[in-house]
């Protein structure tokens, strides 16, 4: 039902192609608490909304809904948009596939750049060495490395005690995340705060090409 109101909401009559001037930040972050998160920015970068809240096992209820909401309290119309980022995991399944569905309607109905992004990459903090960390289940855990704008190692799915060897061995870096699954103190992510500042660095692909990024096995 989501999927087909995106799809009516595309098609009303709201603004004009000729003034599109703002950015949707769109995704479901992450396990292991789930969230909505949706952010509008303008031209001059200049933040003009965002909501993000914990949503566990409610994202198709609840993200449709909450575009409406941003767009309506901010005077927005949907067709007033040029590019769709969206995180494209590892995280949920389910809140993978109902962000990338949503985001692919967007960006193929009004034929506007989609722009994909990890969840670990959103989670790091720019110009700083760190490593982001996501709660994988059953002894396992997400993560990626990062030497400021380097990756020394890209979104990877590895048993815990693989990830405390290479914590000890990048004693220096930074840990991102919520951490207690580890007996350890994450950085709090901000991954709105970081696909705004970073967003210069993000590539468009097609629709077509965008897959999750489930990370079942090693991320090739």
């Amino acid at each position: 039902f989501g999927v087909v109101l995106v799809g009516a909401l595309l098609f009303l009559p709201a603004g004009t192609f000729n003034y599109w001037n703002a950015w949707l930040f769109m995704g479901l972050l992450f396990i292991p608490m789930f969230f909505v998160g949706l952010v509008l920015w303008i031209k001059d970068k200049e933040l003009l909304a965002s909501i993000s809240y914990p949503c566990f096992q409610r994202q198709s209820e609840v993200m449709i809904p909450e575009i409406e909401t941003i767009f309506k309290r901010n005077n927005f119309s949907l067709k007033q948009l040029n590019g769709v980022v969206v995180t494209i995991g590892p995280g949920s399944y389910t809140g993978i596939r109902i962000a990338l569905t949503i985001a692919k309607i967007i960006s193929t109905s009004l034929n506007i750049p989609l722009y994909p992004v990890s969840s670990l990459e959103s989670y790091r903090v720019l110009n700083e060495k760190c490593i982001t960390l996501i709660n994988a289940r059953s002894n396992r855990s997400y993560i990626a490395i990062f030497d400021n704008q380097n990756i020394i190692l890209k979104p990877s799915v590895l048993e815990n005690d693989k990830v405390m060897e290479l914590i000890s061995q990048y004693n220096d870096f930074i840990l991102v995340g919520d951490l207690k699954y580890l007996g350890l103190e994450g950085h709090n992510a901000d991954a709105i705060k970081t696909l705004s500042k970073d967003f210069v660095n993000l590539k468009s692909v097609s629709a077509d090409e965008v897959k999750p990024l489930y990370l079942k096995d090693l991320y090739e």
